[in-house]
């Protein structure tokens, strides 16, 4: 469970992208002005609402939006710290565990994509700044009286490479055939430069999709199995190879 300190850092972050002018769900502060409140099981927030509907990951339009919002939000934030903000660590992804047993590809690709993440953060030049952390359509609201769109659900958010919320959002649009319009509304709002993006997405991308299907697989293992999980890990599995075939 993500404590205190962390929770707050990303209703901080929240914020401060509503007060640049995108809607994020900021928090309605208590009496004593903080951010949350202790309950007998944890801690509370109230959360302003963000008006309009999901953005649709099919629609090609909708896609275009989330990758301009995304960009936007990592824009408004680029001078913004909060020291309980986690770092993207992409060696705490590679670790043990029995469900990664599930498919005989999962447990080579989460050390390889680790390892492979991890050198490119070391001898690379990137755009670091703050990350969401699950840029993922239903997160996004697009009100359709104003046109604005807003990004909400920041509770998880941290910092690292901007371009591991890309790779995320990439991922849940479908996979990079999918996302063009995405990627591109990205570049043009944000300030990761295009030659970096082309260079580094493939891999981060790659871990995004082992995470995916550890996801999947942690669930399944712990007796929380959906019925569409085998072919959601067929699906990840085929996208991987493919990612992976073309680094």
């Amino acid at each position: 469970m993500r404590g205190r300190s962390g929770l707050e850092a990303g209703l901080a972050a929240a914020g401060h992208v509503d007060a640049c002018g995108v809607g994020a769900g900021s928090a309605v502060r208590a009496a004593d002005g903080a951010l949350t409140v202790a309950t007998g099981d944890g801690v509370v927030a109230l959360l302003h609402l963000v008006p309009g509907r999901p953005l649709r990951a099919a629609d090609p339009l909708d896609r275009q939006w989330w990758g301009d919002t995304l960009g936007s939000a990592h824009r408004t934030l680029r001078r913004f710290t909060h020291q309980h903000l986690a770092k993207f660590d992409p060696a705490a992804s590679a670790a043990a565990g029995r469900h990664l047993a599930a498919d005989p590809w999962l447990g080579p690709a989460l050390r390889d994509t680790a390892a492979a993440v991890r050198r490119i953060m070391v001898t690379d030049q990137l755009t670091y700044g703050v990350l969401h952390n699950d840029p993922r359509a239903a997160h996004f609201r697009l009100d359709p009286a104003t046109g604005a769109v807003g990004l909400v659900g920041w509770s998880a958010a941290g910092t690292g490479p901007l371009l591991a919320d890309l790779a995320a959002a990439v991922l849940a649009a479908g996979g990079p055939d999918a996302a063009d319009g995405l990627v591109d509304a990205y570049l043009h709002s944000s300030r990761v430069p295009r030659d970096e993006c082309e260079a580094v997405l493939p891999a981060l991308l790659c871990l995004a999709t082992a995470l995916a299907a550890a996801g999947v697989a942690a669930r399944a293992h712990a007796g929380g199995a959906q019925p569409g999980d085998r072919a959601e890990l067929t699906r990840l599995a085929g996208l991987y190879a493919q990612l992976s075939d073309a680094l």
